[in-house]
């Protein structure tokens, strides 16, 4: 080999040897000035937002939403309180028709003058249950069924409640 290509192929094997200052697979952009981020060469995209009407596919193992999603949603939050409110609702006027007329209880899983207490654990594992329900639908399937547990519990204690009004005041 004649000195100057020796030269030239000592210098190609130093510059191939020479890794550069950021790693291959990313490049960095500057976004201000003297900042500068790092992005991907290839980027991943990324999953839409779930709507209402979103359900996710039987295929598909990565959740419709995050737990800070599902617990942060307004739709949830209100089924659940109304819920909550028509439970309440239901317990008080049971209670105040038996501490205050002569009334008793219909509810078969109940004795015929129940504390408070036990009124209120009573409606414990139908809300609990409906609860868990609620929010692994919400995260996993859909957010339309979360209305299920909700409404039809929702509707059940304010016709109770509604009943002891019309009947025992």
């Amino acid at each position: 080999m004649a000195p100057t290509s020796m030269r030239i192929f000592l210098l190609f094997l130093l510059f191939a040897a020479i890794k550069p200052a950021w790693p291959q697979s990313q490049t960095l952009v500057t976004v201000h000035e003297g900042e500068t981020i790092t992005l991907p060469e290839n980027p991943q995209p990324q999953p839409e937002k779930a709507t209402f009407w979103s359900f996710r596919r039987f295929d598909v193992l990565v959740p419709l939403r995050t737990n800070r999603e599902a617990f942060h949603d307004k739709t949830w939050r209100a089924t659940q309180s109304v819920w909550l409110g028509a439970i309440i609702y239901d317990s008080e006027l049971t209670h105040q028709g038996l501490a205050h007329h002569n009334c008793v209880e219909g509810n078969r899983d109940l004795s015929h003058h129940p504390s408070r207490a036990a009124i209120y654990l009573s409606d414990l594992p139908a809300y609990s249950v409906g609860t868990a329900f609620n929010y692994l639908a919400l995260r996993f399937v859909g957010k339309p069924l979360i209305f299920e547990f909700a409404g039809i519990n929702t509707v059940q204690h304010l016709i109770g409640g509604s009943q002891w009004l019309e009947r025992c005041w």
